[in-house]
């Protein structure tokens, strides 16, 4: 056994030989005569006993394989079914999905073992659904996705709970979430009226009481008139616009999960790019801000040497982090 179970299951071959090791031993046990099994090894389903075979699952996350096995189980006339999981990914899936469901099955009913140790607890999904209302379930995801999840960043000291609030104070933007949801991997257009409508969701996060619509205006006017500090406004609509790509990518990966063998696009068109073999996030595609004013700032300092020879960082032979470190008063 690793001494350090968390660093061992950080290296994702570990991650995969281990699991494959697991589901061959699975699938050795006895079946009693009244149970069906089923084991996801890689792309492939092994069964055991009764069992109609499932079909080759491509899904790279086990979050989504779980929604394959719940319509496939609702599908061999199951109707009460307990998913054991202890990510809140799984959770909010299962509340997206459910709407969808028992539209063809009002039978069903859904449990989540959720969570470790003094933390577990049994959660009904379909209650959670009756709360929360048809629309707002089926968007819970995308919400889920846009203010941060286990693929996609988060706005800085926004959580769930703040979010939640402007969610409720400002539901039209249930419909862009759905919009998203009923059009998977669509084109991002900062001009669509969705796209617009998250702009203004994200401008009411940052200030509730705004009456600003593009984030880029809610930026000048906390920074300048409300001496707001740089961490605390909003992103700018460039940055914005490849979080929302990044949302729109996931929510599709999610949006399509019933799918065994859903057709993906690449991440390149939407907010990602490959770097050392890696994906990581586009964070923005215009300058810096702190490179971009430095060309644009002159001083009015009459000295043949300029303001730049008093700069503490040019005399090092670094680059200046200041945009002015002139005392000449203009």
């Amino acid at each position: 056994m690793p001494s350090k179970w968390k660093d061992f299951l950080r290296d994702s071959t570990n991650k995969e030989e281990l699991f494959s090791f697991f589901s061959q031993i699975a699938i050795t046990e006895e079946c009693p005569h009244d149970k069906e099994l089923y084991v996801t090894s890689g792309t492939s389903v092994i069964s055991r006993g009764d069992c109609e075979p499932m079909m080759d699952c491509t899904h790279e996350e086990a979050d989504t394989q779980i929604i394959v096995h719940l319509h496939h189980a609702v599908d061999r006339e199951a109707e009460k079914i307990l998913i054991r999981t202890a990510d809140t990914d799984v959770v909010v899936l299962l509340v997206g999905q459910l709407p969808t469901l028992l539209h063809d099955h009002p039978d069903i009913d859904v449990w989540v073992a959720f969570g470790m140790g003094r933390n577990f607890c049994h959660y009904n999904i379909n209650t959670i659904c009756q709360n929360l209302g048809e629309d707002k379930s089926r968007a819970l995801p995308l919400f889920h996705a846009f203010t941060g999840c286990d693929t996609n960043s988060c706005f800085l000291d926004k959580g769930k709970i703040s979010a939640w609030k402007v969610w409720k104070s400002h539901p039209d933007v249930t419909g862009a979430f759905l919009h998203i949801v009923e059009n998977p991997f669509q084109p991002v257009d900062v001009s669509s009226a969705h796209i617009q409508c998250l702009e203004r969701f994200t401008v009411l996060m940052y200030d509730v009481t705004s009456n600003l619509v593009s984030v880029n205006d809610a930026r000048r006017e906390l920074f300048c008139k409300k001496k707001r500090s740089l961490e605390k406004i909003p992103p700018t609509q460039d940055a914005l616009l490849q979080h929302i790509k990044r949302v729109v990518y996931q929510g599709g990966i999610w949006t399509t999960s019933r799918q065994a063998q859903p057709t993906v696009p690449s991440p390149e068109e939407w907010g990602w790019t490959m770097q050392n073999d890696h994906w990581v996030p586009v964070w923005m595609t215009i300058p810096e801000a702190a490179k971009a004013c430095k060309e644009l700032i002159k001083c009015g300092c009459k000295s043949e040497a300029g303001c730049v020879s008093r700069c503490k960082c040019t005399k090092a032979g670094l680059p200046c982090t200041e945009l002015c470190s002139c005392n000449c008063q203009k």
